[in-house]
């Protein structure tokens, strides 16, 4: 049918719904992009959450023979990068990588990594040694027979000011006697 000035009628396939189903449509678009707006906001709580229960001192202990024994590692929040600190009774201080997704932490040392769930303020994992070989022209040298090992852990103290640590990293020798490593 054409119109007034006589060109043929060229109507879109939205202009021939009736204004109900128009409406109808419209709340459906509203409706998906405030859902994806909330979606990728709870998103961003979560990864906050998830950092936040990572953040702190932990007491760990390791089951089996491994190369760490028992210790502590403290997570600490630098630049908006997680970074982390292992003091083990039998390796001494390390320092660490650390990633947070949901409840997964994941703690990388040298050849070492450590990855677990947090759930409650405790965390259980599993330390492996990242397995490599090396090849001389005389011999074959395979890492140590160490594989992997359970490791535990319980939070001893959450993230606070004071916790936040120094330029070298050093920690205050003011201390009340229950504090103390």
């Amino acid at each position: 049918m054409p119109d007034l000035l006589g060109r043929p009628d060229t109507l879109s396939p939205l202009a021939m719904l009736p204004p109900h189903r128009i409406r109808l449509l419209l709340l459906l678009v509203l409706g998906a992009g405030l859902l994806g707006g909330c979606a990728s906001s709870r998103s961003a709580q979560d990864e906050v959450a998830a950092r936040a229960a990572a953040v702190g001192t932990w007491s760990y202990e390791v089951e089996d023979i491994a190369p760490l024994d028992q210790g502590r590692f403290r997570i600490t929040m630098q630049d908006g990068d997680l970074r982390g600190v292992v003091r083990d009774q039998r390796l001494g201080r390390l320092r660490a990588s650390v990633r947070v997704r949901d409840s997964r932490l994941e703690i990388d040392l040298r050849d070492l990594r450590i990855s677990g769930y947090i759930e409650d303020g405790r965390f259980t994992g599993v330390l492996r040694r990242s397995q490599w070989e090396v090849t001389t022209r005389r011999q074959s040298r395979t890492r140590s027979q160490f594989r992997s090992a359970s490791l535990f852990a319980r939070r001893v103290r959450s993230a606070t000011a004071v916790d936040k640590p120094g330029v070298l990293e050093c920690r205050s020798l003011l201390r009340e006697a229950g504090d103390c490593d």
